[in-house]
C-alpha cells in the first residue's frame, strides 16, 4: 500500500516508498543470520489490510541518498489500554537523531490524514518475530523472536528527542531470563494450587477451547500500553505454527476448573531457531494470564513450575520472557523473589492526544 506523504526538515525529505525500496534499505534486511525476514514482514503487513487496516512506508533522504526507513500503520488488532483509534510506526532505521525526527514527523502526517491523532513506537510487525520498543540495554545477548534488536544508536536518537520534549509519554518493557534452579527452590517453599487441571491444546481438534482463551486474553490483558487482540479464528490459527516443534502443543498450558478457564501459560519457541530447522533450545515467555476469580490463590506459583517443567521435557536450555511491561505486579514479583532477572530493556513511546 502507498500513500502520498512529504515532509521536510532542515535537510531531510521523506517519502513514501514501495516494499522494495523499503526493505532495501532497512537493517531488518538481514537482521536475523539465516532467516529471510522479508515474506514475513510483508505478510505482515498486507494482512493488516486484509483486516481493515492500512500501512504506509517511508524513506528519508539526504543530499540524494537515502538516510532512513520507517513503517506508519494502524493494525485493526492493536490496542493500547483498551483503546483502538492508535496508529503505530516502527521497522525504524535511522541515521541520528535528526532523520529520526523527520520520520516520526511523517509517521504522525500518515495518521493524521487517516483521522488518527495518536501514534506509538517503536512497534515491529510481526509482534511475534520483531517485538516492540526501542533497546536501551541488554546489547549482548543473543538475538531471539518477539525481541525487538537495535543498536544503541537508535536508542540514544530517540533519547535525544525524548530530552527535548519530542514525545509525550513512554512505557518501559523489560526481558526477563528464567533461572531453574532459583524456580525450582522457590516453587518447593510456596505450594502451587493443585485444584485445577491442566491442559495441553489437541491440535487436530481445537473444540471451543481458542474462543475461551480469546476470551480471557481479552478481558485480562486489554489494560496494557501496547497489546494484540485477539479471536478464536486467529488463536485456532496460530496454534497449527506449533506443529512445528515436536511437542510444541505444551507450550501452551491452560488450567481448567471444570469447564471453566482459569488462567493459561502461552510459551513460544525461537520461531528464528524453527525457520532455520534447528531444534529448539531457547523459549520465549510470551503471557501468564489469571482470570479475576482465581486471583489471590497462589495461582501464579503454577506457571514458573509448568514453564520449567516443559522446557525440560522438550530439552530446551533457555529461557526468555519477552517485551514485559514492568507496569504488572507479577512481573515485579518475579523479580523481587529471584526466580528470573532483567537483561534487556525497552521504550515505547506516544505521541498525541
Amino acid at each position: 500500500m502507498k500513500i502520498a506523504i512529504s515532509a521536510s526538515g532542515d535537510s531531510t525529505t521523506v517519502s513514501a516508498v514501495d516494499f522494495d525500496t523499503f526493505w532495501g534499505r532497512s537493517r531488518y534486511y538481514d537482521l536475523v543470520p539465516g532467516v529471510d525476514l522479508r515474506p514475513l514482514v510483508q505478510a505482515a503487513l498486507d494482512g493488516m489490510v486484509d483486516e481493515g487496516g492500512w500501512y504506509s512506508l517511508l524513506a528519508a533522504r539526504m543530499d540524494g541518498g537515502i538516510v532512513g526507513t520507517a513503517a506508519v500503520f494502524r493494525d485493526p488488532w492493536y490496542r493500547s489500554r483498551a483503546r483502538d483509534d492508535v496508529a503505530c510506526f516502527g521497522l525504524v532505521t535511522a541515521d541520528g537523531p535528526d532523520v529520526l525526527k523527520a520520520l516520526v514527523d511523517a509517521t504522525q502526517g500518515v495518521a493524521s490524514d487517516h483521522g488518527i491523532a495518536t501514534i506509538r513506537g517503536p512497534v515491529n510487525p510481526p509482534r511475534s518475530l520483531l517485538g516492540y520498543g526501542v533497546q536501551t540495554s541488554g546489547y549482548a545477548f543473543p538475538i531471539l523472536a518477539g525481541t525487538s534488536v537495535d543498536p544503541p544508536t537508535l536508542a540514544d536518537a530517540y533519547a535525544s528527542l525524548w530530552e527535548n520534549g519530542y514525545f509525550s509519554s513512554s512505557d518501559h518493557y523489560v526481558n526477563l531470563v528464567q533461572d531453574f534452579e532459583k524456580t525450582w527452590a522457590y516453587v518447593a517453599q510456596h505450594e502451587p494450587d493443585r485444584s485445577l487441571a491442566v491442559i495441553n491444546p489437541d491440535l487436530n481438534d481445537l473444540g471451543d477451547l481458542p474462543g475461551k482463551v480469546a476470551e480471557l486474553m481479552n478481558g485480562t490483558l486489554s489494560y496494557r500500553p501496547d497489546y494484540l487482540a485477539t479471536s478464536a479464528e486467529r488463536l485456532a490459527h496460530e496454534a497449527q505454527q506449533y506443529r512445528a516443534v515436536p511437542g510444541g502443543e505444551k507450550l501452551l498450558g491452560f488450567y481448567m476448573d471444570g469447564d471453566v478457564l482459569a488462567g493459561g501459560v502461552i510459551m513460544q519457541p525461537d520461531w528464528f531457531q524453527v525457520l532455520r530447522g534447528q531444534h529448539v533450545k531457547a523459549v520465549v515467555g510470551d503471557i501468564y494470564m489469571l482470570a479475576p476469580a482465581y486471583q489471590g490463590r497462589h495461582m501464579m506459583n503454577n506457571f514458573p513450575e509448568y514453564s520449567a517443567r516443559v522446557l525440560d521435557e522438550l530439552g530446551a536450555t533457555y529461557y526468555e520472557h519477552a517485551s514485559i511491561w514492568d507496569g504488572s505486579k507479577a512481573i515485579q514479583s518475579t523479580v523481587k523473589n529471584g526466580y528470573a532477572s532483567v537483561s534487556r530493556e525497552y521504550l515505547v513511546f506516544e505521541i498525541g492526544e
